[in-house]
């Protein structure tokens, strides 16, 4: 009886220690895979004269086994609504172990409403959001092309 009752204590100590050893590398990976991503690059095509609107580009890379979704944008110059190839759209999807390189007929962003007339050289702060909590900053210079 004693012998049966050390067996089954011994089994369900080593179920909870699986349990707890699983959760915490489940963990480790989802958090190492999201910190990766990183956004570069970013720029602003110069308005014309009396424009109120702006494209803004950047690149963002992914360097985890995961898929990451942009799901929102902020700027300090005004609104901020994701684009691709003209169309308004929810999310950008930044592929597992890939990357988005914005374009003017692709996927961008689109500047609504600004707070002030752009001009060539002036730096524009962008923050956009993932659907896994991470925050990406950047800084897009002003420039014609």
């Amino acid at each position: 009886m004693e012998s049966s009752k050390r067996k089954v204590q011994s089994k369900v100590r080593r179920v909870v220690l699986t349990t707890v050893i699983m959760g915490a590398l489940a963990a480790a990976i989802l958090s190492a895979q999201d910190k990766g991503v990183k956004a570069s690059n970013a720029w602003v095509k110069l308005p014309s004269t009396g424009e109120t609107e702006a494209m803004a580009f950047v690149t963002i890379e992914n360097p985890g086994m995961y898929e990451v979704n942009v799901t929102a944008a902020k700027s300090d110059s005004g609104k901020v609504e994701l684009r691709d190839a003209g169309q308004t759209v929810t999310f950008i999807s930044v592929p597992p172990y890939g990357r988005v390189d914005m374009s003017p007929g692709g996927v961008h962003l689109r500047l609504l409403d600004l707070k002030r007339p752009l001009k060539e050289g002036d730096t524009i702060a962008l923050t956009l959001s993932t659907d896994v909590d991470v925050t990406l900053e950047a800084s897009a210079i002003v420039r014609q092309q």
